[in-house]
């Protein structure tokens, strides 16, 4: 008998080429699509890009100087700047350092899919392996789980090691998954605590380990884990720290996280689910009820729901780790029909019903996808001056908050001869902005724009998601509302080079 009372067969011999290369095929999409990050993952992103690009010279960290509200580790950039390290050092040789962004996040992605692989093999060898090939195709047809995979948030970095703490749980070797599990809760996300200590809670009670066993585990791994942690990050943040602790205690403690917003209660059950699970969250119950040995995961992922609904401030991110074991439920249902299809006219109905389903998931995966591919506004203005201004004049480029919140990052300094400052609180229109030859500037009224057109021109105007338009009169019927978000301006009487469309220099 395996771990969560679900009896393990004998696992597949060969099973030929991986069925991941699904996931790996659509999370390439999504990072070609949307390659830019918003202010959530800066950390990470250029905590990964000083590894690579500063190394030793910590005095040159980006974190040293906008630290954050809260401090983050850096074991998740250690590892992902070690696998990416080689790819990155060989596309500089073609390519600008912006493409190493998108190396950077297909290695984050490619991290998750290695240990979704044992995951689902385990669910293959618990349920069937058709089950698990519906749950890769349900998990690839949903967007909110494949658009997270490769963008560098501390949930994304916490991810592997779940899904491995899961695979784990089902296989019964609870050494293994208590090991990882306080890996993940005491390095990158401690509200695991609740999903983990939920799993753990069950093998206790159903007596699959003794509380012996557990604190032979769990206080070794424990001090292990945090002596990493507090020994690695205690050297880049220059002080004798514990990130996630720290964390911890601002956001759960204090209750701080308040003020980026809240939610009602049941936000997540109302709002966050069916948008992440779309059209699958209606397979979720048909697969509960066919199928009573998947109850036990939709239980530990609800049970986490639940509990985590406690704290105010939400975001869909903060249950990704959920969707996987939802998902098992959705193939539950989506194997049961599939291998009925053929026994009446009625069940041969539902079959294609399934196939339908999927194909909306993945209409409407595309359209979040397009829309999302607009909320970048800053880095795609960046970008854009890139294009029009001559990479051999010196440029003194600020960028100010709003910009760097909306896709800048440092993996976008192209040129060692443009200075790129993020300098917070200069007033709008003062004299030390008159001091830079470039600004980007996130202006949200025509009059707060109206204070720099004395001084400087309008070298890109770049437009940003507003919203969405729907009329029966239009083809296609939906329509994606946009307007300029990002100014980057030029300082009258600069006397540098700029480039005209067609890429010539204009003096």
């Amino acid at each position: 008998m395996g771990g969560g009372g679900v009896s393990v067969k004998k696992p597949e011999v060969n099973e030929g080429i991986s069925v991941e290369i699904i996931l790996r095929l659509v999370s390439l999409v999504h990072i070609c699509v949307c390659p830019l990050t918003k202010v959530e993952e800066s950390f990470n992103l250029q905590a990964i890009h000083d590894i690579l690009f500063h190394r030793e010279n910590l005095q040159l960290y980006d974190h040293l100087e906008f630290p954050g509200v809260v401090p983050r580790t850096f074991i998740g950039p250690l590892v992902v700047s070690f696998i990416s390290g080689p790819f990155v050092y060989l596309s500089q040789f073609w390519f600008s350092k912006y493409i190493a962004q998108i190396i950077v996040r297909i290695c984050l992605s490619e991290l998750v899919i290695r240990a979704f692989q044992p995951y689902r093999k385990t669910i293959s060898n618990v349920f069937g392996k058709s089950l698990g090939i519906w749950l890769v195709i349900v998990t690839a047809s949903q967007f909110h789980f494949m658009f997270y995979l490769g963008r560098p948030l501390p949930n994304i970095f916490a991810l592997p090691g779940a899904l491995l703490a899961f695979h784990y749980w089902m296989e019964g070797k609870h050494a293994k998954f208590i090991f990882i599990s306080a890996f993940d809760i005491i390095v990158f996300r401690a509200e695991l605590a609740m999903l983990f200590g939920l799993l753990l809670l069950m093998e206790l009670i159903y007596r699959r380990i003794s509380l012996w066993k557990t604190i032979k585990y769990s206080v070794p791994s424990g001090l292990f884990c945090i002596a990493l942690t507090v020994g690695v990050d205690s050297i880049f943040w220059r002080r004798l720290l514990w990130p996630e602790g720290q964390v911890f205690w601002f956001n759960t403690v204090l209750n701080q996280s308040h003020k980026w917003g809240t939610q009602p209660f049941l936000w997540y059950f109302y709002s966050a689910l069916p948008r992440a699970m779309t059209s699958s969250l209606v397979l979720v119950p048909l697969g509960l009820w066919w199928n009573p040995r998947v109850r036990i995961l939709v239980a530990a992922a609800l049970g986490f729901v639940f509990l985590f609904s406690f704290l105010p401030h939400k975001e869909l991110r903060f249950i990704i780790y959920i969707f996987p074991l939802l998902n098992v439920a959705a193939a539950a249902a989506c194997d049961t029909l599939w291998k009925n299809r053929g026994k009446s006219f009625f069940r041969a109905l539902l079959a294609v019903g399934i196939i339908f389903m999927i194909v909306l998931n993945g209409v409407l995966s595309t359209g979040f996808l397009i829309v999302s591919s607009k909320n970048y506004p800053g880095g795609n203005a960046l970008l854009a001056m890139h294009r029009l201004e001559d990479s051999f004049t010196n440029l003194n480029i600020h960028i100010d908050v709003h910009s760097a919140q909306t896709g800048v990052s440092r993996f976008l300094e192209l040129h060692n001869n443009w200075i790129y400052n993020k300098t917070e609180g200069h007033p709008r229109g003062g004299k030390e902005l008159q001091t830079f030859s470039h600004l980007l500037v996130g202006e949200d009224t025509v009059e707060n724009r109206l204070v720099y057109f004395k001084t400087h021109d309008i070298l890109v105007s770049q437009d940003g998601f507003v919203g969405i338009d729907f009329s029966l009169k239009r083809v296609p019927p939906v329509h994606i509302k946009s307007e300029p978000m990002v100014l980057v301006l030029r300082r009258k009487g600069f006397s540098g080079h700029h480039k005209s469309p067609d890429g010539t220099v204009i003096l």
